[in-house]
């Protein structure tokens, strides 16, 4: 399963490689001059006594991958389910709901890795790569878990909206969220502290907040890094239920 959704997907790229090209090199950079060049002024959480290339480093390499991953999800699980064009041959197939849905994410999780890869590789001709090899490696790692939990999301939506729009509003709040009350680009402590003790309680904001701990100083905070894990399992369990329950209709 999971190498014929990784089959498709090489298809489809080498189907428009042209346009697949340039919006690989063209998505990061409009990414850099709309969250770099335009919050360079906003200061940033005081705790990390770094610059702001650094605080917005990983973060515009997070935006990137996470964002690249939606048309994949959206297309497979929304799109031709609309179209009546794919449920029939998943529920032909003999393997479980989960595995399905775990199939999903991982190519999913592939794919945000690779448009990483690339944003890291543009920035660094622009930015100087500020972090070693063990901090790069840590940051992959709170990438993958943003990107399963984030892929959970944009599944169960996928699987629950049956009109564009609900899909498509759905979508821009998780993305605004993410862009100004994760922390990702924003330091949370620049909202009241009741709004900030909400905020943080939400598991992309707990991601993001145990990848800045380690990067800008070294401390990993296994309580706020297993949380989001957790979740992630939670719902896998329910994409599956959910996906079980279209079948049978």
């Amino acid at each position: 399963m999971i190498r014929a959704l990784l089959i498709r997907r090489f298809w489809l790229l080498g189907s428009n490689i042209t346009s697949s090209v340039v919006l690989s090199f063209l998505f990061p950079m409009i990414i850099f001059i709309f969250i770099n060049l335009s919050f360079r002024r906003v200061l940033v959480n005081a705790v990390y006594d770094i610059d702001f290339d650094t605080w917005i480093y990983p973060s515009m390499v997070m935006l990137v991958s996470v964002l690249s991953i939606i048309p994949s999800i959206f297309r497979d699980l929304f799109d031709l389910r609309i179209h009546k064009k794919v449920l029939t041959y998943l529920s032909l197939t003999p393997y479980s709901k989960s595995f399905l849905i775990s199939s999903f994410l991982f190519v999913s999780l592939i794919e945000g890795i690779i448009m990483a890869l690339v944003s890291l590789l543009l920035y660094s001709f622009i930015i100087p790569y500020p972090f070693t090899l063990i901090e790069t490696l840590s940051f992959f790692f709170y990438l993958s878990i943003m990107i399963i939990f984030l892929g959970n999301i944009f599944i169960t939506l996928s699987i629950l909206s049956d009109k564009s729009a609900t899909f498509f509003i759905s979508i821009f709040i998780i993305v605004f969220f993410i862009l100004f009350g994760s922390g990702l680009v924003i330091s949370l402590d620049f909202f009241p502290l009741s709004i900030n003790n909400i905020l943080s309680i939400v598991p992309i904001a707990m991601i993001v907040s145990a990848m800045q701990s380690y990067l800008f100083s070294g401390f990993i905070n296994w309580t706020i890094t297993l949380i989001p894990i957790l979740f992630s399992s939670v719902l896998l369990i329910i994409n599956s239920i959910l996906l079980r329950n279209k079948l049978r209709q």
